[in-house]
């Protein structure tokens, strides 16, 4: 399947990378593992959100993030407030972004805020909107 999927993207001829960032916030006690569990819930909601648009660009730019070996970078906001923004100024630029609400089955309350997930997208276009940011 990726193979197939590697000789569409290179057939386009597109000249642009991809990645997705996964953005947890650092003012709430989670776990390596339980971060590990949020950032991989918002890594297939993002998925699932890109897979299911009709937009040709969105379908483009997936494309090319799996067959690049779905690049990710996982950074860090100090509060649910700083996520908000964020997926607000991702949804302005026109980049796909979710947040994810945690169910409260083990380490926090239901409904906690923990990762935003945004993308996958151009790298010029998450970087724009991450750069300040630092790694987790």
């Amino acid at each position: 399947m990726f193979n197939n999927l590697l000789k569409t993207v290179l057939a386009k001829n597109l000249s642009y990378s991809t990645k997705l960032a996964l953005v947890a916030r650092s003012d709430i006690k989670m776990s390596k593992g339980k971060i590990a569990a949020q950032c991989a819930h918002a890594a297939i909601l993002c998925f699932q959100k890109a897979q299911c648009s009709a937009n040709k660009e969105t379908q483009e730019i997936l494309e090319l993030w799996l067959a690049s070996g779905q690049p990710k970078i996982v950074l860090r906001v100090g509060g649910h407030n700083d996520l908000i923004t964020l997926q607000e100024e991702a949804e302005k630029l026109g980049i796909l972004a979710v947040i994810v609400y945690d169910a409260g089955h083990t380490q926090l309350d239901a409904g906690t805020a923990t990762v935003l997930g945004i993308g996958p997208d151009k790298n010029s276009k998450i970087n724009k909107l991450v750069s300040h940011l630092n790694l987790l």
